[in-house]
C-alpha cells in the first residue's frame, strides 16, 4: 500500500482508493508474467519501482483503483547516466539526452516483445518513460 502523509490526511481522505487484495494479487501475477517475458527475450527485468537504481526493466504493480493498467514498465539505464543530469542546461546535457533516446529505443522494443506475448501495451500519456501493461485477453 502507498503511505502518504499530507498534513495528517490519509489517502482515503484525498479520495485515493486502492484495489482489493484479489485485484492486487491478479495484477501482481501480470507483473510477474511481464518480467518473465522480458527475461525470455534477454532483457534484465525485475519487480520494483522507478526508484530502484539498478539497470533494466522495472515492472511496478499498479495498486490504485482507478489506474487503467495492471502494471507499469520503466527502463533504467546505468546509474551513471541518471546521475549525469546537468541542471545548468535546459536540455539536461548530453548524458541526459542519451538516456532519453536510449530509453525510448528500448521502450519501443519492450512494447513489441510484450505485444508479441499477447499483452496490451500503451505509452503513459503523463509519463513518457512509462508503459502501461494490461493482461493478455483470454
Amino acid at each position: 500500500m502507498i503511505n502518504i502523509n499530507f498534513d495528517g490526511m490519509t489517502p482515503e481522505d484525498l479520495g485515493i482508493k486502492h484495489v482489493t487484495a484479489q485485484v492486487a494479487e491478479a495484477r501482481s501475477r501480470v507483473a510477474g508474467q511481464v518480467c518473465d517475458e522480458l527475461r525470455k527475450a534477454g532483457l534484465p527485468a525485475s519487480l520494483g519501482t522507478i526508484d530502484d537504481p539498478s539497470p533494466g526493466a522495472k515492472v511496478e504493480v499498479e495498486l490504485l483503483e482507478d489506474h487503467p493498467a495492471a502494471a507499469s514498465v520503466y527502463w533504467k539505464c546505468d546509474p551513471s547516466v541518471h546521475s549525469a543530469y546537468d541542471t545548468s542546461r535546459p536540455d539536461g546535457g548530453p548524458a541526459f539526452q542519451y538516456f532519453i533516446q536510449a530509453a525510448g529505443h528500448v521502450q519501443t522494443a519492450v512494447m513489441g516483445i510484450l505485444r508479441s506475448a499477447g499483452f496490451t501495451v500503451q505509452r503513459d500519456d503523463m509519463d513518457p518513460l512509462a508503459l502501461w501493461v494490461m493482461p493478455p485477453s483470454t
